[in-house]
């Protein structure tokens, strides 16, 4: 049994600091009459690095603004204004917080875009939001259309769809920023892309095929922001590399900082309740019960070197994907990483993932013979989620995973 342990952790509080002095970086940019931009979270974003453009990532940002609490204020504003609260809560706060009387804080406070960048390889919400958007402020709003997913293996020709839309967005961008496009710049860029995808997926792996495990994988969320708005940066490198040197250094010393003796090993699909985060961490250790694995995370932990290999990661995101590669993908973590049940949050925001999720785990239960149990919940509306029943559906989870291991 690893022995639970407190640390600090040098690779979180640096990758704190960096983060902070992104946005710093954002707002400094905006003051000094460079173009800004807002971009989805899978969008070609290597291409941005050789530009040096600042850009702002709204769904981490809403994200960020939910996890301190502002989620429901920023809500209810987008709602005043017509919106449905069956949005996505991302958009609504993103369009919540467009919207405020008054500087949020927590370092938080972003400009106006000059320009957009959307992929909908994540959902087609984005698709309307960014150009409503567009329609506010009259700005250039650049798309990346990827193609759903519907086959059990990756389609070169729709691969190279994607990659053929890239030219144009470079051209775009030389347009905005009156730059060159440097290609030598972006072969660098791509490989410690492709560094960084590596070593988030070897952090994955180490805490979801060591067990007892070094840590939760709720921890993968913490540096899951860096992939999302630095993933092309040494920087980024530099985070991730400190972060494995203090899991090697747990796993030699038999610690961890699951705050418990780890019980049983679960699979969360969905995204995480950012505005419940401490509660649900706590309410697993409590339990005995360690999330070691989620696809949320894995959509960042995919390594490559080469402008075909970047196309490959844009097309197969968790919401790119139909049933066959998202049982493929979801039924590789949970064997590798020994998995002894499934929780799922039914997330109302998120309709492409919830859309094929029932069908999904009914599947993975069947085929690896795990127990699984749904919650009601939003990955950043804290009105949607209730506490009780997420207890009472993750005890009657433990209570099966307990008969099976007597």
């Amino acid at each position: 049994m690893a022995k639970s342990v407190k640390v600090h952790s040098k690779a979180r509080e640096l990758m704190r600091e960096y983060v902070g002095d992104i946005y710093a970086d954002v707002r400094a940019a905006k003051a000094a009459g460079e173009p800004v931009g807002y971009s989805t979270s899978n969008f070609a974003k290597e291409i941005f690095e050789v530009f040096d453009l600042k850009i702002v990532y709204p769904e981490n940002h809403a994200a960020a603004v939910a996890a301190k609490k502002g989620a429901v204020e920023f809500c209810e504003k987008a709602e005043g204004m017509g919106y449905s609260a069956d949005l996505c809560s991302y958009a609504r706060i993103s369009i919540g917080f467009d919207e405020r009387d008054a500087d949020f804080g927590h370092g938080l406070d972003i400009p106006a875009p000059d320009f957009l960048c959307v992929g909908n390889n994540i959902c087609s919400t984005v698709n309307k939001w960014y150009e409503n958007l567009a329609w506010k402020y009259d700005i250039p709003l650049l798309t990346l259309d990827v193609p759903y997913g519907t086959q059990a293996d990756y389609e070169p020709e729709k691969i190279a769809y994607v990659k053929s839309q890239l030219q144009g967005i470079v051209d775009q961008l030389e347009q905005i920023t009156g730059k060159k496009f440097d290609y030598d710049k972006f072969q660098d860029v791509l490989e410690t892309s492709g560094e960084n995808g590596r070593l988030f997926q070897e952090i994955m792996d180490l805490i979801g095929q060591t067990k007892p495990s070094p840590a939760s994988a709720f921890d993968e969320y913490n540096f899951m922001a860096l992939m999302i708005i630095a993933r092309g940066r040494k920087e980024t490198t530099e985070v991730l590399k400190l972060y494995l040197e203090e899991l090697r250094e747990r796993i030699a010393a038999d610690e961890t900082t699951f705050p418990g003796k780890e019980e049983h090993r679960i699979f969360w699909d969905g995204l995480c309740c950012w505005p419940y985060l401490r509660q649900n961490s706590q309410s697993l250790a409590e339990k005995g019960i360690n999330m070691v694995g989620t696809p949320y995370t894995g959509d960042y932990g995919i390594a490559f070197d080469d402008l075909y290999g970047m196309c490959l990661n844009y097309a197969g995101t968790n919401n790119a994907k139909g049933l066959q590669l998202t049982l493929r993908s979801r039924s590789d973590m949970i064997e590798r990483y020994q998995c002894d049940g499934i929780l799922c949050n039914v997330m109302r925001s998120c309709k492409p993932w919830v859309g094929i999720m029932f069908e999904t785990q009914r599947q993975l239960a069947k085929r690896h013979n795990l127990p699984y149990t749904t919650f009601d919940a939003d990955q950043a509306d804290p009105r949607v989620f209730s506490e009780a029943q997420f207890e009472t559906r993750l005890q009657g989870l433990q209570e099966v995973m307990d008969a099976r291991k007597e």
